[in-house]
């Protein structure tokens, strides 16, 4: 990896954006990731993971946490991962956890701005979580 500093936390989340909570996986784990603002966590790619691209497999193995995100039920973050050999320690499932609904197919914005600020501060507490252990 040429030197290259791994961040400590793989953010990975769903892109699924045929529904609500897929879409709002993709935005509120970009707004989490401004809002952090560390080096200690990074956004990782899980298309390149399921495309078994060996340098972002490498990357992925150098952090020390794994975190997926995902919308749904069908956990396509975490099962993707998985079918990569990759454990996430830390798994969020917008419909199981935070009792969101799906909406879809094809409404990818129908959630609300207090749905969104949940979900970004529910990564940002995770991570920075993750992040006080690490200290310690």
């Amino acid at each position: 990896m040429g030197g290259e500093r791994v961040p400590k936390i793989a953010l990975f989340y769903c892109s699924g954006c045929m529904a609500s909570v897929g879409a709002l996986t993709v935005t509120a784990s970009l707004e989490a990731f401004k809002r952090l603002e560390s080096d200690d966590v990074g956004l990782f790619c899980l298309s390149a993971i399921a495309n078994e691209v060996p340098k972002h497999r490498k990357t992925t193995e150098g952090a020390k946490m794994i975190v997926s995100i995902d919308g749904c039920s069908n956990n396509c973050t975490t099962n993707i991962l998985k079918s990569r050999s990759f454990n996430p320690q830390i798994r969020l499932n917008l419909v199981k956890d935070l009792k969101l609904k799906k909406i879809g197919p094809f409404k990818p914005f129908d959630y609300t701005s207090e749905e969104f600020e949940m979900v970004v501060k529910k990564i940002v507490e995770i991570c920075e979580e993750i992040l006080r252990k690490e200290e310690k």
